[in-house]
């Protein structure tokens, strides 16, 4: 049993994942993102149910229009293949509970802020938006039902994870925009994403979140300076950094926390 709801849970993340490519297509370019049904970028031919099979259809067509033959990006496939796995190592991590179902949301904002931001170096605020409203319901839910991320339910955890992750990255947003004449640093989309994930992971896990932005963000910064000789001047989005803290705090944080506290 365990095992057939793994397959299906994979499989409604390749499914989200189909859905999350129209939002990070939609989103940034002001349109719905439920309507017109979906169509080829080139010939503007709308697509078939069978030509949208997640992952497969990719791979079934060659990569390409089925009426036009223009070659599709890779990325899309990659993105549904990508949300079926977070799902399922959701799954096996947190179980079949109400935790599972709001972290279900929680992976698909994610995934699009993620997609979005290296894209277009913008968190768009109805993204923003939806993630602090689900969140607030979040706080509301752990005192009905079990939310597996907190320690134990309470509304000052929410509440500091919030303060403290938008907190302090206002105060780094400002300090780097005068540091730089406001051309550069960080953006206002960081600051406020670390609302949503604050109150979705409570404070210590967004503490956590915060030093593996950094770190990882740092990281990936010399290798792009001294490895690939990039500009240094050269504008990074910060947003992926965020998305990759976040998930690797959702699923090993208490480890990572637990291991720190005894060393």
């Amino acid at each position: 049993m365990s095992f057939a709801l793994a397959v299906f849970v994979f499989a409604l993340g390749l499914c989200i994942g189909s859905f999350l490519n129209v939002c990070i297509y939609r989103i940034p370019a002001g349109l719905s993102i439920i309507s017109p049904r979906s169509r080829c970028g080139n010939c503007h031919t709308d697509l078939r149910p069978y030509d949208m099979i997640p992952v497969l259809s990719y791979f079934l067509l060659g990569g390409k229009c089925r009426f036009c033959k223009t070659p599709f990006s890779i990325r899309y496939a990659m993105i549904e293949l990508l949300t079926g796995l977070l799902y399922m190592a959701c799954f096996l991590k947190f179980g079949y509970t109400g935790t599972l179902f709001i972290l279900f949301f929680f992976i698909a904002l994610m995934v699009v802020v993620f997609f979005i931001d290296l894209d277009h170096m913008i968190i768009p605020n109805q993204v923003v938006l939806a993630g602090f409203i689900a969140g607030l319901l979040v706080t509301l839910y752990q005192f009905f039902g079990s939310y597996a991320v907190y320690e134990s339910p309470s509304y000052l955890n929410a509440i500091l994870g919030m303060s403290i992750g938008s907190g302090i990255m206002f105060a780094i947003a400002e300090i780097s925009a005068r540091f730089y004449g406001g051309s550069a640093g960080l953006g206002m989309g960081d600051v406020k994403i670390f609302l949503v994930i604050g109150l979705f992971l409570g404070w210590k896990l967004t503490l956590l979140t915060l030093w593996l932005s950094f770190v990882l963000g740092g990281l990936i910064g010399i290798v792009l300076l001294v490895v690939l000789k990039k500009d240094r001047k050269m504008a990074i989005p910060f947003g992926p950094f965020i998305v990759l803290g976040t998930f690797i705090s959702l699923f090993f944080g208490t480890e990572i926390i637990e291991f720190v506290l005894k060393g």
